[in-house]
């Protein structure tokens, strides 16, 4: 796709349509991927409006962000509103996986924004590409705890555990899933 091609001060009702036609598709043949919160609600009635299949995850933002870019998913978009933390995970996955990403920071009250600017961010209505959030090389790194649609959690065998983990690597080209097991 395009860089840039969609915007956070779109409505979903333009950016949607936006990447039917640069999918050669129409809105109700995507299917976006929206963790199951009440602060998605506006977004939700939207991809409703337009025909949107949704993919509802209860939990594992980070997990559902790298499925757009997994050839395994059928996603096609992520929407919505996380933590800074994921959202840096996401873009280092994403970074490393030739996705795109943009996101802004949300804050909800004086305190996160006096908190914001006391960690030197000046503009808190600046959006963020992956380059603002990643810069040169990168490696990320999950293992599943519990079972999930991208790694099985770890496991007890009796006399080991088997833990199954996914490293990517942007500057190797590395994307690899890997089983450990762990003797007692």
């Amino acid at each position: 796709l395009p860089n840039n091609l969609l915007d956070l001060d779109n409505s979903v009702e333009k950016n949607i349509p936006l990447l039917a036609e640069a999918k050669n598709t129409q809105p109700d043949k995507l299917t976006a991927c929206v963790l199951k919160r009440s602060r998605h609600e506006k977004i939700i009635q939207s991809l409703e409006k337009l025909n949107v299949k949704i993919n509802y995850i209860q939990d594992g933002d980070v997990t559902g962000v790298i499925s757009v870019v997994d050839n395994n998913s059928n996603t096609d978009i992520y929407l919505g509103v996380g933590g800074g933390p994921e959202g840096v995970l996401a873009a280092a996955a994403l970074d490393c996986l030739g996705g795109q990403m943009q996101t802004r920071l949300v804050l909800n009250d004086e305190e996160e924004i006096n908190r914001a600017k006391k960690l030197g961010i000046t503009d808190t209505s600046k959006k963020y590409n992956i380059e603002d959030m990643i810069k040169g090389d990168v490696i990320f790194c999950a293992t599943g705890v519990t079972d999930g649609d991208m790694l099985k959690g770890i496991k007890h065998k009796g006399d080991s555990f088997e833990a199954s983990s996914f490293v990517l690597h942007k500057a190797q080209n590395l994307s690899k899933k890997v089983t450990n097991i762990i003797k007692k």
